[in-house]
């Protein structure tokens, strides 16, 4: 959890920039708080900390919370 004690908090895990694409270096070794995050979506349930979190960095919150198929596209393609 290296860098989140710090302010703004950012994880020094996490890769990319916040609102373009990002991700997280240590996924499969990520600690407890992170494996205990609900992501939205997951189980078709939202999640407002997301949300809230989305928010602080002027982000639209999500209101879907169904999970992407694997082969569906993240931004629509242009008709």
């Amino acid at each position: 959890m290296k860098g989140t004690e710090t302010k703004p908090a950012r994880c020094n895990a996490l890769m990319g920039d916040v609102g373009n694409q990002v991700r997280c270096t240590i996924y499969e070794n990520r600690p407890s708080p992170c494996r205990d995050f609900i992501f939205h979506g997951d189980n078709g349930l939202s999640n407002e900390d997301c949300n809230r979190a989305r928010a602080h960095y002027g982000l639209p919150p999500l209101d879907d919370p169904r999970p992407l198929q694997p082969d569906t596209p993240l931004v629509p393609e242009a008709v």
